[in-house]
């Protein structure tokens, strides 16, 4: 494969930012001299706006993507069909949102402007706002304002993948010398034949926005600790959502109002639903620091700042000003899906090898992929289909992926993500050989790439570089954690202990809210000693993304044990405030499905020496499988068979005198509700309890109380409160 800029002649030598006189004019035409103002605009001005508008964009849309899953999960609990359905109309949506923008501006051609990208920014920041101001906290009384909150929640989507969509299309089409509404069209012709893509080209400023927007996004993430902003009610939600909005409408004015005005839109590249794949891959793997953390088992500010410095460097390659050459770009292709591959199935530190590859190389792709010497076919109906494809390419692989675990595929989920990566790859493989001798004259437009001399004032993107790494270094501190029994005593306090069980429905609450400081804040009031949990997240992107494990550890400061069951980011958890030892996990039978399940158990020393066997377990969940949790507790039973003082808690989807509990009870062990607290104790739902489902049992241990709090609205589960003594 050969280059697209190999067909051209190297350019005559000038001075940066000069542009040589006088200029020839268009066959057919008669000269026609340019404004003199116009010609002392560099070539670079306006990168660095169009790069930190893209980047800052990208971060917003990545972080209301993730938000997408808690607020489809409201769908999922009337149907499947319903959150599939609200899913498609959520991301195709973004190509009529994309189409109204277009319509208001005048854009007929579908090519958007600098006011395009204006009022879209406009109209995100006004949502954002909004949603920040509608984030409802059960605790506080808003859980009214869930669903008009979902509602608008997800219309937010909708339009910022819809204003990241077409900020790309504009920052790719742009040639790299800005040219001002007041050139006729033949001076644009001319600038674009004599500077044909400037520095950086088109495609690769829009990749490069996306890039440092990633990493951007990630830093943010590792600052917060994975607890998104739009999930926060208090200063620190208000605080980074006000920043990104300002940042935002700074720079689409920055564009609009430049020394130079905004650079004519010259077309739409093609492929530009590129962006939708990448989107949805950045969201599930690539700019996830919990997938990372969970997926490698490296701590979660090691992960997040992994990502952030592989994301810097794939943004470095691209400030490079030659054109890449065929085999490059082929080589990054292989190397994207390969990484993606290793991200999906490799263990240890070769995940996290793997996620950093694939960000080094993804940056050299979504050039190709932009990167186009004839524009896209003009007209605003294309130019919505191409943007509902680059929504559906985004919501697709999170569906199918996450739809899996309640309706499984024929296939290993993961797959899914791996085709995403194969088709982002393919997008930067084709890109077409120019017309015409010297690719030069009309069909010399989108996304050309470069091959002149790097001006001195393009240093200022690379500055972009810089903010990322800072706010990467700043996140260390609350991505941190105790896990693995650092800072913690050996023993606990005393030979009394408090249990609080819960299933966090990966901490998202039947009113659509993320609270990840109501749940601790349930368990902190109950002065736990042990806390066993269930429906953990790491990374889900239907969770919002929270890595809740890491982020409880340290918010109460307990020593966390977590063990993958739907996959790595799925699960069970243990905390304590003493050292957990003897840690085991359980894969359980898979039987009649749809999730993979299995138990954590643990060793906890009590102060006068006793060792107490710890298990958080969670067991198949629909009414008819039955048989598949008797295989499954027949299995705990040989793995963990009750032995001197222990405890078994979590949500077994098992109601009294159900075959589950009386095999637990023939077995040994005897629950703490019956014994000792309130038999008619209700679990679920957190709403309207109707069943108690969850569970804690004891074996060579006195139950001292037991109790089902029924204030929490965190989750949709109750949690189970128990009060127990070693011995007896």
């Amino acid at each position: 494969m050969t280059s697209d800029d190999a067909t051209e002649p190297p350019p005559s030598p000038r001075p940066s930012g000069a542009l040589p006189a006088p200029f020839p004019p268009p066959a057919g035409r008669s000269a026609a001299r340019p404004d003199p103002a116009a010609l002392a605009v560099p070539p670079d001005a306006g990168v660095p706006t169009r790069v930190a508008l893209l980047a800052v964009l990208t971060a917003a849309c990545l972080e209301l993507v993730r938000a997408s899953g808690p607020l489809l999960d409201r769908w999922f609990t009337v149907g499947t069909v319903d959150a599939a359905v609200a899913a498609v109309v959520t991301f195709a949506g973004a190509g009529v949102v994309a189409g109204l923008l277009l319509l208001v501006t005048g854009r007929a051609d579908g090519a958007p402007d600098g006011r395009t990208v204006l009022v879209g920014a406009v109209l995100l920041s006004v949502l954002r706002l909004v949603v920040q101001w509608l984030t409802p906290t059960p605790a506080d009384g808003t859980e009214h304002l869930g669903l008009a909150f979902d509602v608008l929640g997800l219309a937010t989507v909708t339009t910022a993948l819809a204003v990241l969509t077409l900020v790309v299309a504009h920052v790719a089409a742009t040639p790299g010398t800005v040219v001002s509404r007041r050139e006729t069209a033949q001076t644009v012709t001319v600038l674009r034949a004599l500077v044909p893509g400037g520095w950086p080209g088109g495609a690769r400023q829009a990749a490069l926005g996306l890039l440092l927007g990633c990493s951007l996004a990630v830093s943010v993430q590792m600052v917060l600790a994975t607890w998104d902003a739009v999930w926060r009610t208090g200063w620190v939600g208000w605080e980074v959502t006000v920043v990104l909005v300002v940042v935002l409408m700074l720079a689409a004015r920055g564009l609009v109002a430049g020394p130079a005005g905004p650079a004519l839109p010259v077309g739409r590249p093609r492929r530009l639903w590129a962006v939708g794949p990448f989107v949805g891959l950045a969201t599930i793997v690539a700019a996830n620091p919990a997938f990372a953390a969970s997926q490698s088992g490296v701590a979660l500010g090691v992960a997040g700042f992994v990502l952030v410095g592989a994301l810097t460097a794939g943004a470095w390659l691209l400030l490079r000003p030659d054109a890449w050459h065929g085999s490059v770009r082929v080589a990054a292709a292989v190397l994207l899906v390969g990484a993606t591959v290793g991200a999906m199935w490799l263990d240890d530190w070769g995940a996290l090898v793997a996620l950093a590859v694939f960000d080094v190389a993804v940056g050299i792709v979504l050039t190709g992929a932009l990167s186009s010497r004839r524009t896209a076919p003009p007209g605003i109906p294309r130019a919505t289909g191409a943007v509902a494809v680059a929504g559906l390419g985004a919501g697709a692989p999170l569906l199918l992926y996450y739809l899996d675990y309640d309706v499984p595929l024929p296939v290993d989920n993961a797959w899914v993500v791996v085709a995403g990566a194969v088709v982002l790859a393919l997008t930067g493989l084709r890109r077409r050989t120019p017309r015409g001798a010297n690719g030069t004259g009309p069909s010399a437009t989108a996304g050309s790439e470069p091959r002149e001399p790097v001006p001195a004032r393009v240093n200022a993107v690379r500055l972009l570089l810089l903010p990322p790494l800072v706010l990467a270094l700043v996140g260390l501190a609350p991505s941190g954690t105790t896990t693995h029994g650092a800072d913690v005593p050996a023993r606990s306090a005393s030979d009394e202990l408090t249990l609080v069980d819960w299933n966090l429905h990966y901490e998202v609450s039947p009113f659509t809210a993320v609270d990840l400081e109501g749940i601790a804040a349930r368990i902190e009031a109950e002065h736990p000693d042990v806390v066993t949990l269930q429906e953990v997240e790491r990374g889900w992107v239907l969770g919002g993304g929270v890595d809740a494990a890491t982020w409880l550890a340290h918010r109460l400061g307990m020593t966390v044990e977590f063990a993958p069951a739907a996959d790595r980011q799925f699960g069970n958890a243990i905390l304590a405030r003493s050292a957990l030892t003897d840690v085991a996990v359980h894969p359980l039978p898979y039987g009649a499905g749809p999730q993979h399940r299995s138990a954590l158990s643990a060793t906890l020393t009590t102060a006068g020496g006793t060792r107490v066997r710890v298990t958080s377990v969670h067991l198949q969940h629909r009414d008819t499988n039955t048989p598949t949790r008797l295989a499954e507790v027949r299995a705990l039973l040989a793995a963990e068979p009750p032995r001197g003082p222990a405890l078994l808690a979590g949500d077994l989807n098992a109601t009294p005198g159900s075959p589950e509990v009386a095999l637990l009870e023939g077995a040994g062990w005897r629950s703490a509700v019956d014994a000792v607290g309130d038999e008619g104790a209700l679990t679920s739902t957190s709403t309207d309890p109707t069943e108690r489902i969850d569970w804690v049992f004891g074996h060579g241990v006195t139950f001292v109380a037991a109790q089902v709090p029924t204030g929490p609205r965190q989750s949709d589960h109750l949690p189970v409160v128990v009060r127990l003594r070693t011995g007896g």
